[in-house]
């Protein structure tokens, strides 16, 4: 996107698509929260005892930012006036709410608009349920209670549940996310389209020149050992993978008993990807997502773990050995992991420079036909929204 404008209305549809917004172990504890972004703007979510919820970041008097710092544990309380919000989202405590407004908390009808909530593991994913227009009371010109409109569900990107959207998917995120993991985190702001950083992720092509320490010079993999599952609107990297190899992997973590043997990435739409990859002996799950801040700044997030598989027995010497070595494992791969996506990021940023004058596609070969799937799918969430 080159414009604002453009990008506003760009976020504003891909809100109705689900998006993954954090973590489980982020919030851990009752009241727990963690401020988000979704559809261009900022939300949060929140724990509730069992309960996982989430509302746009806005008070509904006089639109103050609920959430100000990147995570807390409190009640849903507005710093401005000390409005209190249920996790209903309902407005139940207003301060002199009867001497001022003339009726009661109840009465006034006051909510925040609410994020709808799913879970695949560990992941938490949100997305706007309708879309949405803002209204004024006829007389006075201002919010009133009911203040959002819906637009036709039939119209918009909302027929699918979490499982429905992520397909196949689905049973190898929940295995390779499932509860118990204990994630190393980073994040880093890059100066580029979040769609650049995504499509740096789409593409092996470019490890030979990008990462030659890492993965060596003069070629990292042979085209003809990959295998690139498509999924709709995702896709999927396997290295040594055949036909097929999708829906095998999809009924081994569906069943719990999946062993990985290669390099293997999932790309989600719309912008993150999951991989496990060896380290030394064990394997390790990294999430990466591209959050957008505006058109030309991503803020890109990292989790990373021991991936929670079951693992072939071994003998209790080489327990030993793997056990003190897994204490300082983390942190080799955290060093890698960042290694690793600031050359990419560096790439990203001098792609930026020439990005609002390029008006030609570019030319795709065999190992950057997901760009090009990742474009249709884009295209399609944003004509959706539109009708």
């Amino acid at each position: 996107m080159r414009e604002p404008e453009a990008f506003a209305s760009e976020q504003a549809a891909l809100g109705q698509v689900w998006t993954l917004l954090g973590l489980t172990t982020d919030i851990p504890n009752d009241n727990d929260w963690i401020r988000c972004s979704l559809g261009g703007g900022s939300v949060f979510v929140q724990r509730f005892g069992a309960s996982i919820k989430g509302f746009e970041n806005v008070c509904r008097h006089r639109f103050h930012p609920i959430r100000t710092a990147a995570k807390g544990s409190d009640l849903v309380r507005c710093a401005f006036h000390h409005w209190v919000y249920n996790q209903e989202g309902e407005a139940v405590g207003i301060p002199q709410c009867k001497k001022l407004f003339g009726r009661s908390p109840k009465e006034l009808g006051a909510r925040l608009r609410n994020v709808e909530i799913a879970c695949c593991g560990v992941l938490i994913f949100g997305r706007f349920a309708h879309q949405v227009s803002m209204r004024t009371d006829s007389t006075a010109g201002e919010a009133t209670s009911s203040e959002w409109t819906t637009a036709d569900p039939s119209t918009t990107n909302q027929d699918k549940s979490l499982e429905e959207f992520l397909g196949d998917g689905w049973p190898i995120l929940r295995a390779m996310c499932r509860e118990g993991i204990r994630p190393g985190y980073s994040s880093t702001v890059v100066q580029a389209n979040w769609k650049l950083l995504v499509e740096i992720t789409l593409e092996e092509y470019h490890a030979f020149a990008v990462h030659p320490t890492s993965f060596g010079k003069g070629g990292w993999l042979d085209p003809d050992e990959a295998y690139y599952p498509r999924f709709d609107p995702h896709s999927a990297f396997f290295y040594g993978g055949q036909q097929g190899d999708l829906s095998s992997m999809t009924a081994d973590c569906q069943a719990g008993n999946y062993q990985p043997e290669e390099y293997r990435i999932l790309n989600i739409f719309p912008n993150f990807l999951v991989n496990h990859n060896l380290a030394l002996h064990a394997w390790y799950v990294t999430i990466t997502q591209s959050v957008p801040i505006d058109h030309h700044s991503t803020t890109v997030r990292s989790w990373f773990f021991q991936a929670p598989f079951k693992r072939p027995q071994a003998s209790w010497f080489r327990l030993q050995v793997e056990q003190f070595i897994n204490l300082w494992l983390p942190f080799f791969v955290g060093i890698f992991n960042r290694k690793i996506t600031h050359e990419d990021h560096v790439i990203c940023e001098a792609m930026q420079v020439p990005a609002s004058s390029i008006n030609e596609s570019p030319i795709l070969g065999r190992e950057e036909n997901r760009i090009a799937w990742f474009r249709e799918a884009y295209w399609k969430a944003l004509a959706q929204s539109s009708r």
